[in-house]
């Protein structure tokens, strides 16, 4: 059976100089940075070690958006385009891409959005959430989704490290057990941006646009029956938009297994995004290949779902772009 993976990092000097993961690999686990770096033989040496048959691969968090150098973002963004397409060009049977965007650059990231899919043949755009306490929901970015609508190529929102306010208010006393991070801020901050863009009414103006979003969810579909039911219970209580947000959620992302290998969390996901709204991942380096196949290997499911999950629903999403895999 195909296994398509499709929340799969790298690293690429310059961008990602002193990025404080990577940078810690370098003194803690050479191998884990090596991993990072690579895109060629020890990377397809652990794909097949855990039978992944294609990668689509994105530039490591943050990417470019932590710059205050508005010029230095977009260069190194459009830079990195192009260096990940030869990539891509090199391997096509084997890796793809999301586009890095300098959302910094709200006209310039749909214009470098357009370049990376229609010319370098990349899948979509991946975006590690806020650009320095920034959300997408700002009225700046609806050219962006505009033009991720009409070219008909998802925008994966990845994790970030929360806003400042954030860490001070609710993170500060556990930073060093990194409550922030993975273990909770990540998937509380992405979750909260997801409801952010529905709430904002983004998807009735723009119904055709795609995301995607990793880790099962990151949450929501645990908690997505109560913000149905309590949605509208405001200030003055008026239901602003068309449909519930729900809806909307199931409507308009898809979810990825990526680090999350957790049997009750991925019975939820499936039960509340069904079959059709889940794809594979694992989030390497971060997560193990073999660790992510294994656990999709063995989840009690039957074989038309877990096709859907490992690869046809990748398959549909992105089309040409990408091997078909007969």
């Amino acid at each position: 059976m195909t296994l398509i993976a499709l929340e799969e990092h790298y690293a690429w000097d310059p961008a990602s100089e002193g990025n404080v993961v990577a940078t810690w690999l370098q003194s803690n686990n050479p191998l884990g940075r090596e991993r990072l770096y690579d895109r060629g033989p020890l990377r397809l040496e652990q794909m097949d070690a855990a039978g992944i048959d294609f990668q689509i691969l994105s530039l490591f968090d943050p990417g470019v958006q932590d710059y205050t150098d508005v010029a230095k973002a977009s260069d190194y963004a459009r830079r990195a385009n192009d260096n990940l397409a030869e990539t891509v060009r090199g391997n096509p049977q084997r890796f793809g891409g999301f586009a890095t965007l300098a959302p910094q650059d709200p006209d310039g990231a749909a214009a470098e959005f357009e370049r990376a899919v229609t010319e370098l043949g990349l899948v979509g755009a991946l975006i590690n959430g806020h650009t320095q306490g920034r959300y997408l929901d700002d009225p700046a970015y609806e050219g962006l989704f505009e033009r991720a609508e009409a070219l008909n190529a998802p925008i994966y929102l990845h994790p970030t490290t929360p806003t400042k306010p954030v860490l001070d208010a609710w993170f500060a006393p556990y930073k060093a057990d990194g409550m922030h991070l993975a273990s909770w801020g990540f998937s509380v901050e992405t979750g909260t941006h997801v409801l952010r863009l529905i709430y904002s009414g983004l998807f009735d103006k723009f119904p055709g646009l795609q995301m995607i979003i990793g880790h099962l969810g990151e949450m929501l579909p645990f908690n997505m029956y109560r913000c149905d039911r309590y949605y509208g219970l405001g200030g003055d209580g008026v239901k602003r938009l068309k449909r519930l947000p729900g809806e909307y959620f199931r409507d308009n992302f898809h979810v990825t297994t990526s680090g999350n290998f957790n049997p009750p969390a991925f019975a939820c996901t499936l039960e509340v995004m069904g079959a059709e709204r889940v794809m594979f991942s694992v989030d390497y380096p971060m997560d193990d290949n073999v660790d992510g196949a294994q656990f999709l290997a063995d989840f009690p499911m039957d074989d038309e779902t877990r096709r859907k999950v490992s690869s046809s629903n990748a398959i549909r999403l992105f089309g040409d772009r990408i091997p078909s895999f007969k």
